[in-house]
């Protein structure tokens, strides 16, 4: 009998391999297991090596076996086992045509280069095409484990992960990509996506036995679908996301289930899980439905600036709460370089769009990026529809700067461009005011003040009027 892969279409052996534990070894390969053991605790690393390559050999499946061979590989090697310089690049090119051989051969080449790129990547590879992903993911795992910023190998893990549903282990993945790139916009993204995803299988709602059967009731499913997605009542949302839940465990690829979980979510204000799922459906329009990323860039500020509110209650409720005084200071922060990140990354992808200028640049200032900022803005100002919030952003920028009279000729001149006294007017002749207040031209400070005052007493609190009276007095 021949056995194919459904994915690759590779044809395997009648014995499927499996992964095997310690307690599953016939009685001469335990003896080999506890002789390897007995070697370690000597520190006779090199006899380990002969013994559990053997061992592996004979047993591909046996996976903590072959973590010990390369965890004794690294101390018997010279210089740690880091070779890569010599042997990262070698890459072995027998996988598909034999994986079960490549799972056993490649262990000659480890043996003397653990952290080998080329041999590894090969192991990862073989793995993948015998189904067995945690033999796969142990590969790239001593990849990353061998170089100082493997961030390539570190996103090809994330991406095994979410292939095979471990998803605290590819939100992991990506806190690690973070740790020496904290801008790097799909590990920020990821993240936080994954993060949602495993908190929601820890739920245990995908698949269970509850919803699976509730697809049985397709007339069920058919009305959920024709309500109103606004204005259902909480325990409404549940039930639709349960039914939905069932489609969702049946296929995960499907992409109207997944837009309505994300909205199920989004209105019953879970921005993360919104977040996650829209994210998850632009995924599965190809990164091609505009929309649905915008969508997903809406869920994750709003679930971050939850986050942070969170926290502020908390500092509120307790001011000597210091604990929450440093995750919140720390949560802005990471919020901010997200938010940057975020939108950097929408900006390379399409660097004409007037729109994303403005909200890359707006996204630098709030990050306390004034400079970088800058050419953002300036860049975005030439677009009549965000012009004016452009200038009044750009006059900011100066301000922070402390370039005083950049800073009021770029607001006056959008003054100029206004008639009606909206609120976008009444912000550009405050930051005038305070700005001519800074220059220590009182006049012109107070005409600006003035200007605001009649036509709103209360206009910041009542500062402004507050400014204008005590001249006077």
């Amino acid at each position: 009998m021949v056995i194919v892969n459904r994915a690759t279409g590779a044809q395997l052996s009648e014995t499927m391999i499996t992964i095997v534990s310690a307690n599953e070894l016939a009685p001469d390969q335990s003896s080999l297991w506890i002789k390897a053991q007995q070697a370690v605790q000597t520190k006779n690393y090199k006899y380990a090596v002969s013994i559990l390559k053997t061992l592996v050999k004979r047993v591909p499946g046996f996976l903590e076996g072959r973590k010990l061979l390369r965890a004794c590989a690294v101390k018997a090697a010279p210089e740690g086992g880091r070779k890569s310089s010599i042997f990262g690049g070698m890459r072995i090119t027998t996988t598909r045509k034999d994986p079960e051989a490549t799972l056993s051969s490649v262990e000659d080449d480890l043996e003397n280069d653990p952290y080998s790129i080329g041999s590894n990547e090969a192991l990862f590879a073989a793995a993948n095409e015998l189904n067995l992903p945690a033999i796969a993911a142990f590969a790239l795992e001593t990849i990353c484990q061998g170089q100082p910023k493997p961030k390539k190998h570190l996103h090809l893990l994330a991406n095994h992960y979410i292939k095979n549903e471990q998803f605290a282990e590819a939100a992991e993945a990506y806190r690690r990509i973070l740790e020496f790139d904290r801008a790097d916009p799909i590990a920020v993204r990821g993240e936080k996506d994954c993060a949602a995803r495993a908190s929601m299988k820890q739920g245990n709602w995908e698949g269970s036995g509850d919803f699976r059967s509730k697809m049985k009731d397709k007339d069920a499913t058919s009305n959920l679908e024709s309500q109103d997605k606004m204005g259902l009542t909480r325990a409404e949302l549940e039930a639709k996301l349960g039914t939905l839940s069932a489609e969702y465990a049946n296929n995960n690829a499907d992409l109207r289930v997944v837009k309505e979980i994300a909205s199920v979510y989004e209105q019953m204000e879970d921005y993360a899980n919104a977040y996650s799922f829209y994210a998850y459906a632009f995924q599965l329009s190809g990164n091609s439905d505009v929309a649905l990323n915008d969508h997903a860039v809406e869920m994750h500020q709003k679930a971050m600036a939850a986050e942070i509110t969170y926290y502020e209650q908390l500092v509120a409720a307790d001011p000597a709460n210091e604990e929450a005084k440093a995750q919140l200071a720390e949560r802005k922060k990471v919020v901010a370089e997200a938010v940057v990140a975020d939108a950097k990354a929408r900006v390379e992808a399409n660097p004409a769009d007037a729109q994303l200028q403005f909200k890359y640049g707006e996204a630098l200032f709030e990050n306390g990026q004034y400079t970088e900022a800058i050419p953002a803005l300036q860049r975005s100002r030439n677009n009549p529809n965000i012009r004016i919030k452009a200038m009044l952003m750009l006059g900011k920028c100066y301000s922070a700067k402390k370039m005083l009279d950049m800073a009021i000729r770029q607001l006056e001149e959008a003054n100029g461009e206004l008639v009606a006294m909206d609120e976008t007017k009444k912000e550009i002749l405050y930051n005038i005011g305070l700005l001519y207040e800074q220059a220590g031209n009182k006049e012109k400070s107070l005409e600006n003040f003035k200007a605001i005052y009649e036509v709103d007493y209360g206009y910041h609190n009542g500062e402004v009027a507050q400014k204008v009276e005590s001249a006077y007095s």
